[in-house]
């Protein structure tokens, strides 16, 4: 911290030695610069640049108040302390008005006061600056960038608003200013969105993340994420809100581009599954149901080979029914057929009774609700997949005998919950290992379900097993007659 300048303008030599003892006493550091006469310091300020300036109020040529009048047109950041005669309180009331930021009267203690008026002048001024300091970086910054800083009331109108608004909004500060955060939402979720922002802030929590669509001045809509946190004062009552919001217009429409774009690729990935697995089983497994039976018949009307080569033919023929098995289940992996001939829920529950019989693993499968939703042929694959990966996450790292899936309906909402009770994993630990081949499932899993519009959530930790969660949104509307409670 750079050292005290201390600027003394007093005419009587020996007040100024009494003066200098008692301020280098109290701050041994201190620099002193001593003029006898006010005229003489504001020529030879500039080479100083004092930490506070104090002045007796009677002076030769200009007196004290004169001088603080020249002093602010000249530097009005320079705090002053005005010595006063015993009885001039009216003089101290002039100085203070001129700009003086404190005073001191020359009484019997005025050399004991004087330290510790100095001091604290020094922290006001110090503190003063500071906060100009910051007031400043935030002025920098607010109206440098690109978001749009706001600060509004406790009942929701703007009483602060950074010029960026109007490359957002149209709108210019002057014309944001006492207008509700409301006044700008679109009118097709205006009320919804309205009461949610007032919950929030009567409960005094902070708004994180909040999308919503305001109308600009031309009449265009823009996207924008809002986020704020609440001012209380010292009791905790409510005083303004203060936050940021950012145009994600492109972003959002970037997002809803990638979203299409995925959704075409997953779709002609199925539609080449179901071409693959159409050629398996007319074609290749044909072919092979075919040689296998000329060569079961040409076994049968030979029956004086060999023993050995009996043994030896019968081997191919088994070999070539284990390919014909292998290659229908391949086939019926590809594309179900039971899902379009039986629907989504019994698909789920013969590839789960098919999944238990094969790999030993139990599968609980349960399914409630989904008679109120007309599913296109997109969801239901999707949902396929989504419990056919999950199984084999399970089958693959779980090291479990038992597995629960519960597929719901619960309008607007699907919701499907995939469990084990297996030796799970450390969730963070894996969120690192991108590139690891046993983070593909889920992955996987968490894309196909971002693309239907839903989300995933994966609960985990070591030998305590896995739990996958998953809610999609579904547009179909409920079957009128249909009313359900399912507790889930």
């Amino acid at each position: 911290m750079e050292p005290l300048k201390l600027v003394i303008i007093e005419d009587d030599e020996a007040h100024f030695s009494l003066m200098k003892r008692a301020i280098t006493k109290e701050f041994p550091n201190a620099l002193l610069y001593h003029f006898q006469e006010a005229t003489t310091c504001l020529e030879g300020l500039d080479g100083i640049i004092p930490t506070v300036i104090i002045t007796d109020y009677l002076l030769p040529g200009m007196n004290g108040i004169e001088f603080l009048e020249t002093l602010r047109q000249k530097d009005g950041d320079i705090p002053v302390i005005m010595i006063t005669g015993q009885g001039d309180e009216n003089i101290a009331v002039r100085a203070m008005k001129s700009g003086a930021i404190d005073y001191l009267v020359k009484s019997r203690d005025f050399f004991t006061l004087l330290p510790a008026v100095i001091e604290k002048v020094v922290r006001k001024n110090r503190l003063e600056q500071s906060l100009l300091k910051f007031e400043k970086r935030f002025q920098d910054i607010a109206e440098n960038i690109s978001d749009w800083v706001w600060e509004m009331d406790a009942q929701g109108s703007y009483i602060y608003s950074n010029p960026v608004v109007e490359d957002i909004t149209g709108y210019c500060c002057d014309e944001v200013i006492g207008k509700y955060f409301y006044d700008f939402f679109s009118s097709d979720n205006k009320t919804i969105l309205k009461e949610r922002i007032f919950k929030l802030m009567a409960e005094l929590k902070p708004i994180k993340s909040f999308d919503n669509i305001l109308v600009r001045k031309d009449g265009f809509e823009v996207i924008m994420e809002t986020s704020g946190v609440p001012c209380l004062d010292k009791n905790g009552n409510l005083i303004c809100y203060r936050g940021v919001n950012r145009d994600i217009s492109e972003r959002k429409r970037a997002e809803s581009r990638i979203r299409r774009l995925s959704q075409q690729l997953l779709k002609a990935q199925e539609t080449e599954r179901q071409m693959i697995s159409c050629e398996l089983h007319d074609r290749v497994a044909q072919d092979l149901s075919a040689s296998k039976i000329g060569f079961d018949m040409l076994l049968k009307d030979q029956p004086a080979l060999d023993t050995a080569v009996k043994e030896k033919m019968l081997d191919i023929s088994n070999c070539l029914q284990r390919a014909i098995n292998a290659i229908r289940d391949l086939s019926y992996d590809l594309q179900p057929p039971a899902l379009a001939e039986m629907g989504l829920v019994k698909a789920l529950e013969i590839y789960c009774e098919e999944f238990s019989t094969q790999l030993g693993i139990k599968v609980d499968f349960q399914s409630a609700g989904l008679n109120l939703f007309r599913l296109d042929s997109n969801t239901e694959i999707h949902l396929y997949r989504l419990v056919q990966e999950g199984l084999n996450n399970i089958r693959k790292h779980a090291d479990t005998d038992r597995a629960v899936v519960r597929l719901v309906g619960v309008f607007p909402n699907i919701i499907l919950r995939i469990e084990d009770s297996g030796k799970g994993f450390d969730i963070q630990k894996r969120e690192h290992e991108l590139g690891d081949e046993k983070r593909m499932g889920l992955r996987s899993m968490k894309e196909r379900t971002g693309l239907l519009g839903g989300q995933m959530i994966v609960q985990a930790r070591p030998m305590q097993g896995t739990r996958i969660f998953i809610k999609i949104p579904c547009q179909e509307e409920v079957r009128e007659s249909q009313k359900a409670y399912i507790d889930y």
